[in-house]
């Protein structure tokens, strides 16, 4: 891990700015784009406006403790929250590039937009967490929990669909997987229980890298401190 903490703002300050693009695109307000609120249905767009937000309070700590004096050390702000956003944004990563990657091609800024919020961004706030968090503070069910807010935007898009007029021109379902017209309620709950299992499995993969200490110049792995 990397303690040096004016790297680490540099780094931050980098994914905030690129960020902040990939924000700014899924509004619709560069050329010839139509600004739109749309984005607020999308995981993809709801993930990474978690995963700034998320980085902006941990930058701001890391500038704080380089004001303080205290160039050396690793984060130690909300990490329970960034653990969780950890998971869901590389989850985001990997359904769009194993499940929806036949959107990557779209033109113009909606494709630059789609690599920063799907690829560029989720890569850069994942080796932020192995890189620069303080490790070994994670309790066995910190996984279980990591699909909590994915299901309230599963409830809010299920909700959502079921009162829009039948009549709606708009997007009802933004992912097939979400689709009830198509899949029904079964086939709904079906997905949504796999990318659950999904989740939680690949945050108990982060949870036992977590475990993993450096001491010595040798690497050791121990669950002693799992409460």
């Amino acid at each position: 891990m990397i303690k040096n903490r004016l790297i680490q703002l540099i780094y931050r300050s980098v994914f905030l700015t690129i960020s902040m693009f990939g924000i700014i695109e899924s509004f619709g307000l560069f050329y010839n784009q139509t600004p739109s609120l749309n984005c607020f249905i999308y995981y993809t767009s709801l993930s990474n406006f978690l995963c700034f937000g998320v980085m902006l309070t941990v930058c701001i700590s890391t500038y704080k403790h380089i004001m303080n004096g205290n160039n050396i050390g690793n984060n130690t702000c909300i990490t329970k929250l960034k653990f969780y956003s950890t998971i869901i944004i590389l989850v985001t990563f990997i359904v769009y590039n194993f499940i929806l990657a036949d959107l990557m091609f779209e033109p113009g800024w909606n494709s630059l937009g789609n690599l920063t919020k799907h690829i560029i961004c989720p890569l850069l706030f994942v080796l932020d967490f192995f890189l620069f968090d303080k490790h070994h503070s994670l309790k066995w069910y910190d996984p279980l929990l990591c699909p909590v807010l994915p299901l309230l935007y599963v409830i809010f898009i299920l909700i959502r669909g079921a009162v829009l007029p039948s009549d709606y021109k708009g997007t009802i379902y933004p992912y097939f997987f979400l689709d009830v017209n198509k899949l029904g309620y079964g086939g709904v709950f079906l997905w949504v229980g796999i990318l659950v299992v999904a989740f939680i499995a690949i945050a108990y993969l982060l949870f036992l890298y977590d475990k993993i200490y450096i001491k010595d110049k040798k690497i050791y792995f121990s669950l002693k401190e799992i409460k």
